[in-house]
């Protein structure tokens, strides 16, 4: 594991306490996803894999449709309590994956990965012809309250739809793609940092170097994205879904 992909762990292990809780958008994010799934691909899946399920937002979604088969595969998470699955612990870009899958799915964790590309060759590879993808990131403009006041928390791989799109191996045909915005509301900026570091979704972040620093943050916050409601926090999140195509028949 690289040195920043360390820091990301260690950002989600320390927020695993109050995700569940604070993880408002993500849970949003999983149940667009799922119904996006369902509602382009809807035949029911026999085998089915989640990579990145964490709190189990997505996960409890799958297994409503009770698979015959269920993996899940988080880099930090603990098992679900309740949920019947095969467990796969470790990095996505190197836990050997479950073959001839209809169903690999994935809510809010591949922009964390340092070569997208490679770990959607991956998940691409395990499903059967005919199987689907489905998967959603952030994109690119991913927070811009916080991109505006020059703030570097974020991930490494922020994708727009299309750009996830691009990235299928030959042989798999996008049946949707996009970006969904979610503006959450906070008191104050100091709130928006505690949801932050509740969700763990600052591992890149950095530290203010001294509480006038800190302060200055706070007060450029507010004054430039707070209003009636309080202050914004802006969650966009790309989306696809794909279907892999069976072989051509020779002729």
């Amino acid at each position: 594991m690289t040195a920043a992909g360390a820091r990301i762990a260690q950002s989600f292990a320390r927020g695993m306490p109050s995700y569940d809780r604070a993880a408002t958008a993500q849970r949003r994010i999983a149940k667009a996803l799922f119904d996006a799934c369902r509602r382009l691909a809807p035949e029911p899946p026999r085998r089915v894999f989640e990579a990145g399920y964490g709190s189990g937002h997505l996960t409890r979604h799958l297994a409503g449709l009770r698979p015959e088969r269920l993996w899940l595969n988080d880099l930090v998470a603990p098992p679900l309590p309740g949920v019947r699955a095969t467990y796969l612990p470790g990095d996505i870009a190197r836990a050997r994956l479950p073959q001839a899958l209809d169903l690999v799915a994935s809510a809010s964790m591949i922009q964390w990965v340092a070569r997208p590309a490679e770990v959607l060759d991956r998940l691409c590879a395990a499903v059967a012809p005919g199987g689907v993808l489905a998967l959603s990131g952030y994109a690119p403009d991913h927070f811009p309250e916080l991109r505006a006041l020059g703030s570097r928390a974020g991930a490494p791989s922020c994708l727009d739809g299309a750009a996830i799109a691009a990235l299928l191996p030959p042989g798999w045909r996008p049946l949707g793609c996009g970006e969904w915005r979610i503006a959450l509301h906070f008191p104050d900026a100091l709130a928006v940092l505690r949801h932050l570091r509740a969700t763990g979704v600052n591992g890149r972040a950095g530290q203010f170097r001294s509480r006038g620093a800190l302060q200055d943050f706070l007060a450029r916050y507010e004054a430039a994205h707070g209003g009636p409601q309080g202050v914004t926090l802006t969650y966009v999140a790309s989306w696809l879904v794909a279907r892999k195509q069976p072989p051509t028949s020779p002729c």
